[in-house]
């Protein structure tokens, strides 16, 4: 099993890019997530979206424009 772990001795080389790639799939989730709601706040505010409506189980916006 440790063997496995080793990977021939690359395991530092292999295991460092696990970890980048986790951290920054982690990174981007966060930051995704943050944008998110600021554009939701931002809608909310500018009145762009006025009410929320249930479809079959699935909340749906109704959109209203202005001109």
């Amino acid at each position: 099993m440790l063997e496995n772990l080793n990977m021939g001795g690359y395991a530092i080389f292999v295991w460092s890019a696990y970890a980048i790639a986790l951290g920054l799939t982690f990174f981007l989730y966060k930051r995704s997530v943050k944008q998110l709601k600021h554009a939701e706040k931002q809608v909310k505010v500018l009145g762009i979206v006025t009410e929320k409506v249930k479809v079959k189980n699935l909340e749906v916006s109704s959109e209203k424009q202005s001109v």
